[in-house]
């Protein structure tokens, strides 16, 4: 070991060193506190042979100032004293020293507050080469979740203006990247496809599924049960949700998942509609002035075999909003009130944005019901869909 050995009487300081040198140590002299702190400032040093009483700054305060500084090693203290007593020892103890050893020293005692200070300095260079060791890994893994989590929302779709449709969302994981997914295309017939999923849990595995389904929901026409037709929009939402039901449970899936899937045939602004297991959707329906939620239930998708879907069916018109969450929010509590955001709490929320179109909508939700600090920190995933309608395409000219 590197010892550093701290004493102002001259011959303590040769007696100390001829001890640390007969042990096979190297060493470094200081003559007080003072002198031994710059020296630590320049060199690293395993372990100290500090004298208690000294001038300028004692043991007592050298020990103190470095506990107090944070060096990239452990530094083992020994105070070498003459005083006795329970206050003294207690005293030393709570300002950080390791080890005691009487004045005037001998080399045996000498070697044995060594060997203590060579196991201890050894141990805890071992921890923190595990802990150098972890914190590279954290980093990593910590810049590669951040690079998926920029995938994620690149792989998210454009708000878009389409036919009789235009969108707009909010998305924001609860670590870095999230389990919500959503995704929306137009048909060349005129239909608009869209789903809004949440998977259950956590984290990388429940992200993972997140992102396969995004990206095979939209291609597998076996989940469809062929291609999306005008004809077939009452049949495909229950449908859709039933063979994906199957899928999950023959693939084990340790995660189950809350989806609503819609198709918008825009030349009726129909919305044909399966819910399962996600939160109502509100509806806003501008001509009566009112939004509100639309309470139809579904089991989640992945859960039971044999689960029956039914698909729903709604009229929209020029104005109307048709508004799909996840359940994320109802774990916050408005900075308007300090209320969750669910049941009632949510409607009278949304009943205050209701005249919002849906970029403002999605604006105000991400500003005036949740602060910053609240986004940053979220429990669980938070993600919104807003799908607003004009005139149907067959009014369009």
């Amino acid at each position: 070991m590197n010892i550093l050995i701290v004493d102002d009487a001259k011959d303590m300081r040769f007696i100390i060193s001829s001890i640390v040198k007969k042990l096979g140590h190297t060493f470094t002299e200081a003559v007080d506190g003072e002198d031994a702190w710059s020296k630590l400032q320049a060199d690293r040093f395993d372990a100290i042979l500090c004298d208690w009483q000294m001038p300028r700054l004692d043991g007592i305060g050298l020990c103190k100032r470095i506990r107090e500084h944070d060096f990239p090693n452990y530094i083992y203290i020994i105070l070498l004293t003459g005083l006795s007593g329970k206050k003294n020892i207690l005293d030393g103890i709570n300002a950080g020293a390791d080890g005691f050893t009487s004045k005037p020293v001998n080399l045996d005692e000498i070697r044995i507050r060594l060997l203590a200070a060579q196991r201890v300095v050894t141990l805890e260079n071992d921890i923190a080469e595990k802990n150098k060791a972890l914190q590279e890994a954290h980093d990593r893994i910590e810049k590669d979740l951040k690079e998926a989590a920029s995938t994620q929302l690149k792989s998210l779709p454009d708000p878009l203006t389409e036919g009789s449709i235009k969108t707009d969302w909010f998305y924001k994981p609860a670590i870095y990247i999230g389990g919500d997914t959503f995704d929306y295309y137009k048909t060349q017939n005129g239909c608009f496809v869209f789903y809004s999923v949440d998977i259950s849990g956590h984290g990388i595995s429940a992200a993972m599924l997140s992102m396969s389904l995004q990206v095979s929901l939209g291609l597998k026409r076996g989940l469809y049960g062929g291609p999306v037709t005008r004809e077939r929009l009452e049949e495909i939402p229950a449908l859709f949700a039933s063979n994906l039901n199957k899928r999950l449970l023959d693939q084990g899936s340790a995660h189950y998942l809350t989806m609503l899937f819609g198709i918008v045939d825009m030349h009726t602004n129909k919305i044909y509609f399966v819910q399962a297991g996600h939160p109502h959707p509100y509806i806003n329906k501008r001509s009566e002035n009112t939004i509100l939620p639309l309470e139809v239930n579904g089991f989640p998708v992945g859960l039971f075999d044999g689960v029956e879907y039914e698909t729903q069916v709604i009229q929209m018109e020029r104005g109307d909003q048709f508004i799909v969450y996840s359940d994320g929010i109802s774990e916050n509590n408005s900075i308007i009130n300090n209320e969750a955001l669910e049941g009632k709490n949510l409607t009278e929320h949304f009943d205050k944005i209701k005249h919002l179109n849906a970029k403002q909508m999605n604006e105000a939700i991400s500003t005036q019901w949740l602060s910053q600090e609240q986004i940053d920190e979220l429990p669980d995933d938070v993600s919104f869909l807003i799908i607003e309608f004009d005139d149907p395409l067959n009014n369009n000219n």
